[in-house]
C-alpha cells in the first residue's frame, strides 16, 4: 500500500470507528492550585555573591508552602535556583505533581527567557527540594536588557496538579453530563460559524464577504443589537459594510462572537487590531483580554505602538497608563526604536502629549 493509500484508509477508518459523542464515557478531572512569587534582587549581588540566599516563604494555601534558594555551584560562575517543599497545617493530598515556571527580569524585559520543569512528590505529599532553573552571571551583562545600577527579579510560579477521583465512569453523571453538554454546544456553534448554515447577513469587510446570523451578532454585540432591532439600511438589505478594519482581523473577532474563544496565537499576531474591534463592537470581555496580553508584552520595541493605540478614541486606559510608566522609565530606548524615530520624525500629536507629561512627571519628581 503506497504513502497517498494508506493515509486515506487511515483517514476512513478514523471517521469510521471514532465517534464525535460517546454514549459512555469517563473524565479524569484535575485540581490546580497556581502559587505566584515575585523575589526582587539588588545587582550587586552579581559581583559579591554569598555562599547562599533564601528568599522568604511562599504559600500554596494551606498545603504547604516554597522557599526559593540560590546556591553557588561548584562552577564559579554557575548560580542554581533551588525551590524547597515546606508541610503546611492540612498537608492531606498526596501524590500530586508540580509544573514550576522561573524567569528572570529587570524592568525592562526578560534578561533569560522562562524555564519550566516538571517534579513530581515522592508520592508522600513531599517534594522536598528541587533545582528549577540555572544562570551565568556572566551572561547578564550579554542582554541588551541589562542595567548596571539597576535590579534583578526572579518570578517563580507553582503549579499543583492532583487528581481528583471519579464519581461516575457513564454519561449519566451529572458532571459529566453538564461538560458533555458545554463541549456540544461550543462545537455546534463553532460548525455553525464555519460552514454558514442559514447565515441571514453578509459583512463585507474590506472587500471580502463574510456570512454570519443576526441572532449571534445581536446577542454578542449591543452595537449590532440596535442596527438588527431597528428599521436600518443594514437590517432590510441584510448586508453591513464594514471599512477600515482588516478582513482577517475581523474574522478571528467574529470567530470569538461565535465561541468565546480566541487562541493564544492570534493575539501574539494581531491583538493591536482586535482591540479595536473589540472595543467598536462593545466587547468587553475581549477588549480586556488583549489589553492584558498587551501590557503583559511590553517592551521598547512595541512602546511607541502601544501609546500609539491608546490615544485613539477608542480608549485602553490600563493599556495607556502602563505604556505611559515604560516610556518614563526607558525613554531613551523607546525613542531609539523605529516607531519611536518615526513618531517624532512626522510630530505625531499623541507623541508630544507623551513627552510633556513626561517632563512635567520629571519635574514633580525632582519636586519631591
Amino acid at each position: 500500500m503506497n504513502r497517498s493509500a494508506e493515509k486515506s484508509f487511515t483517514t476512513q477508518l478514523e471517521e469510521t470507528f471514532i465517534p464525535l459523542f460517546a454514549d459512555n464515557w469517563c473524565q479524569t478531572l484535575s485540581e490546580v492550585t497556581t502559587t505566584d512569587f515575585k523575589w526582587n534582587i539588588p545587582f550587586p549581588f552579581l559581583g559579591y555573591p554569598p555562599p547562599s540566599m533564601k528568599s522568604s516563604r511562599f504559600s500554596s494555601g494551606d498545603f504547604c508552602f516554597w522557599t526559593l534558594d540560590l546556591q553557588q555551584a561548584s562552577l564559579k560562575d554557575q548560580v542554581n535556583i533551588m525551590l524547597e517543599y515546606h508541610p503546611g497545617a492540612n498537608n492531606t493530598i498526596t501524590g500530586g505533581s508540580a509544573q514550576v515556571i522561573t524567569r528572570i527580569q529587570n524592568k525592562q524585559r526578560d534578561i533569560f527567557p522562562t524555564k519550566t520543569v516538571v517534579i513530581v512528590s515522592d508520592g508522600l505529599g513531599s517534594f522536598n527540594r528541587h533545582e528549577v532553573s540555572r544562570f551565568f552571571k556572566t551572561n547578564f551583562p550579554k542582554s541588551v536588557f541589562y542595567e548596571e545600577e539597576g535590579n534583578v527579579t526572579i518570578y517563580c510560579t507553582v503549579k499543583m496538579w492532583t487528581l481528583k477521583e471519579n464519581k461516575s465512569r457513564t454519561s449519566s453523571s451529572k458532571i459529566a453530563s453538564d461538560v458533555c453538554h458545554n463541549e456540544l454546544v461550543l462545537t455546534q456553534l463553532e460548525e455553525l460559524f464555519k460552514n454558514k448554515s442559514l447565515s441571514d447577513v453578509k459583512l463585507i469587510v474590506g472587500g471580502r464577504t463574510l456570512h454570519a446570523h443576526k441572532i449571534i451578532l445581536s446577542a454578542r454585540s449591543k452595537v449590532f443589537t440596535a442596527m438588527f432591532e431597528n428599521e436600518t439600511a443594514e437590517k432590510l438589505s441584510n448586508k453591513v459594510d464594514i471599512r477600515d478594519i482588516d478582513p482577517d482581523v475581523f474574522h478571528e473577532v467574529l470567530g470569538y462572537m461565535y465561541t468565546g474563544r480566541m487562541s493564544s496565537g492570534t493575539l501574539e499576531k494581531m491583538a493591536v487590531g482586535v482591540l479595536a474591534v473589540a472595543d467598536k463592537y462593545l466587547l468587553d470581555q475581549l477588549k480586556a483580554e488583549c489589553e492584558t496580553h498587551l501590557i503583559n508584552s511590553m517592551s521598547a520595541d512595541n512602546c511607541a505602538e502601544l501609546l500609539a493605540l491608546s490615544a485613539q478614541p477608542h480608549p485602553a486606559m490600563h493599556l495607556k497608563k502602563y505604556a505611559f510608566d515604560f516610556l518614563r522609565r526607558y525613554p531613551s530606548l523607546v525613542m531609539a526604536t523605529d516607531g519611536g524615530k518615526k513618531a517624532k520624525e512626522e510630530k505625531l500629536l499623541w507623541w508630544y502629549e507623551s513627552i510633556e507629561m513626561l517632563c512635567s512627571q520629571r519635574v514633580l519628581d525632582a519636586e519631591h
